[in-house]
């Protein structure tokens, strides 16, 4: 055990100390809840730094450990990759040695197109904005302009004497996509749905593609523009019961169990295939499955892998084989996918070498993918087709797990000594820690920030808008040590106008909206950034306060957003009203004492007479409410003036959920459980078809979507 002579702690922050913590962005302090600035401890940095991989002692050369670091940050001449502005002239700061202020630079770049421009100079002859001094001797900051560049990644190489360096320059936008509707202020309404939750009378246990279809077709036709997607991402097949949607095995490939299998030419092309399914026993258990409240990952993943299995060796011999031109179209969207889903498909044919003899092939993973982006590419065309604005709106998490292929996958990117969570509240005193390790800020930079630019490329595949979770991670995150919950931490920067630029263009080529998550504390930066870059904003109806008691009027709520009624980490309205959340809460231990219960209880109470009030000066207080009872059981009428309040606000963007048009109480997600509750499992308690077939929740829907464009 080290002493308080020896730890991290006992170094004093001197200036090399400090410049090694800014390098690294290790924030000193933050703003917490309550608006407060608090500083972070002088330990919490040097032992976030060190997780990083820089640790230092008294005995440290602290200046050769910098000195190394700057270079790794700062990049030689230039760092890895650089941003500039999309179509206009760029200058670039070049760090030059003060003996090559003499030396004569050539400089070539060559566009994702082909096209090509260059140049040559002295870098004496450049505009000076500032010097530095290295171990290596003096340096100075040259101003270098480049002519403008089309919007894209492009290649820059620099050549002097005997060196030469290749970067990548980043030419992005001024601003993200915007559609037509949102140019011209439309605003629409949509549903907000988690996939794996529908039920119907023909799936295998758990929601999928052929009942997303089903869904976009229903909300089309009830005049709903968009669909909210749950994280489609991928979960790990040999820990089934991990299945969290925000804690994933890759964020950047689908979830094969939302594949139809029945839908595939693969399983009607093979009798023997049609007819193990429709054996007695096997139907008797898919309605088995469909019947439970529940999902059964390890049985459904168990029952559709084995299928897919036998399909996929169907397709190998009838078509890969063979080169039919289902082959050719394979191959081709293989060779488009790239290396990612190469080494994705290797990493899954090894872990899975002791389970059903095709997922030992590689080719088994790529050709679940194949089926999965195309039973997605279709719900996404149908929901166009059928006049929705919008279509699908997919979700980005955060992060994937430690032991996750995303993360394997990327050792050198990742830093799994650490995990993302957020500092100590009133609400976590000890702070969270959600258990997945953050990507390294210096290797994001020094890869060309690759590996985001994959995220957001397939993540935004298929839809129309892409809502990404906790934005305020392209900024900053709260970095804790593993699996520590003792509130020890700190919060890393991230080079914030580098990530929002690659957005902005993967935005305009994907003709795609941004929605940032952006709940809980946001820096002021992280809202200003957004702005600029034409981010819709999150909102939670809960939320939307002047104050600790008073709501919000529906005319002051933000234009560029997405409203929502309630999301997976908030309790639906029935729960809300009925407190029914808090004595859940307080069931499963969450609450420390009955003081911390009568507490939330009182608040809450005070929360639903407000929203009376709310509701009555909206003119949309129904009529058996009118004496302002909040022990009133909660109600269907009372559901739609709420949802309707919410529908006539200035969002542009506004959700439901198919809970609330329910009236269901239990939630989806307890936030800071695992065992506690069946998280992520929760169905919804009637079919497709049912839920939009009841006439008083169509009632309730259309009045929703008719409050729309109205203030």
């Amino acid at each position: 055990m080290e002493s308080a002579e020896t730890s991290p702690a006992a170094l004093p922050i001197g200036r090399e100390v400090q410049e090694l913590l800014d390098l690294h962005g290790i924030q000193s302090s933050y703003i917490n809840y309550a608006g407060e600035e608090l500083e972070i401890s002088h330990s919490n940095r040097l032992t976030v730094l060190g997780l990083m991989g820089v640790e230092l002692s008294p005995a440290s050369d602290v200046n050769a450990v910098l000195e190394s670091c700057r270079e790794t940050s700062l990049g030689h001449w230039l760092p890895p990759a650089t941003v500039v502005p999309g179509d206009r002239e760029a200058s670039l700061a070049l760090r030059i040695a003060a003996t090559d202020l003499e030396t004569t630079f050539y400089w070539q770049v060559t566009t994702e197109a082909g096209q090509q421009f260059a140049g040559s100079f002295e870098p004496r002859h450049l505009p000076e904005s500032d010097h530095y001094q290295a171990q290596s001797g003096p340096g100075s900051i040259r101003q270098l302009t480049l002519p403008p560049l089309p919007a894209g990644y492009h290649n820059l190489r620099i050549n002097q004497s005997e060196q030469h360096r290749n970067f990548r320059l980043i030419a992005a936008p001024e601003r993200g996509f915007v559609p037509h509707w949102a140019e011209t202020g439309q605003k629409l309404a949509g549903i907000s749905l988690h996939l794996y939750a529908l039920r119907s009378h023909r799936n295998w246990g758990i929601g999928d593609f052929t009942d997303l279809l089903a869904f976009t077709s229903h909300a089309a036709d009830r005049g709903l523009d968009f669909v909210v997607l749950n994280p489609l991402h991928i979960l790990d097949g040999l820990a089934p019961d991990h299945c969290s949607p925000y804690s994933p095995l890759d964020r950047r490939f689908l979830n094969p169990l939302y594949i139809d299998v029945e839908r595939e030419a693969d399983f009607h092309d093979k009798p023997a295939i049609i007819d193990y399914v429709a054996r007695e026993a096997f139907q008797a258990r898919l309605q088995e499955l469909r019947d439970t409240d529940l999902v059964d990952y390890k049985s459904i993943n168990h029952i559709k892998h084995t299928v897919l299995s036998k399909m996929f060796k169907q397709f190998k011999i009838q078509h890969l084989d063979r080169a039919s031109q289902r082959a050719t179209d394979f191959t081709a969207w293989l060779e488009n996918k790239g290396a990612a889903l190469r080494q994705f498909g290797e990493f899954q044919a090894a872990r899975h070498r002791l389970s059903i003899s095709m997922a030992r092939h590689k080719e088994f993973h790529y050709y679940l993918q194949w089926l999965a982006e195309n039973q997605l590419q279709a719900c996404q065309a149908a929901a166009l087709d059928k006049g929705m604005s919008i279509g699908l709106v997919r979700d980005l998490a955060v992060g994937s797990n430690r032991n996750s292929a995303e993360v394997k996958l990327n050792p050198d990117l990742f830093c799994t000594a650490a995990s993302v969570g957020a500092p100590p509240d009133p609400f976590a005193p000890q702070g969270q820690n959600w258990g997945l390790p953050p990507m390294k800020p210096l290797a994001l930079q020094n890869s060309g920030f690759t590996h985001f630019i994959e995220l957001l490329k397939d993540n935004m595949a298929h839809c129309g808008a892409l809502r990404i979770d906790h934005i305020m991670s392209l900024m900053r995150l709260w970095w804790c040590p593993g699996q520590d919950h003792s509130g020890t931490g700190a919060y890393v920067s991230y080079p914030a106008e580098e990530l929002f630029a690659i957005l902005r263009l993967e935005s305009q080529r994907q003709q795609c909206v941004i929605i940032g998550e952006d709940l809980g504390i946001v820096p002021p930066r992280i809202r200003q950034l957004m702005s600029d870059s034409a981010v819709f904003s999150n909102l939670l109806f809960y939320f939307e306060k002047y104050d600790p008691i008073h709501f919000r009027h529906p005319r002051d709520w933000n234009r560029s957003a997405l409203a929502m009624v309630a999301n997976h980490d908030v309790p639906t309205l029935a729960a809300w009203w009925s407190k029914s959340d808090l004595t859940l809460r307080n069931e499963i231990g969450l609450f420390e004492n009955p003081d911390q219960l009568s507490a939330a209880v009182r608040a809450r109470e005070s929360d639903l007479i407000q929203i009376l009030h709310w509701l009555n000066e909206l003119h949309l207080l129904p009529d058996n409410w009118q004496d302002f009872n909040i022990h009133q059981t909660f109600d269907s009428p009372l559901c739609q003036a709420i949802l309707q309040a919410v529908s006539v606000s200035e969002a542009q963007l506004v959700s439901l959920q198919p809970e609330d048009l329910c009236l269901i109480h239990d939630p989806i997600n307890i936030p800071g459980t695992s065992d506690e509750y069946p998280n992520w499992k929760r169905k919804l308690p009637v079919t497709v078809d049912q839920l939009f077939g009841d006439p008083g929740r169509n009632n309730i829907l259309q009045a929703f979507v008719n409050s729309r464009g109205t203030t």
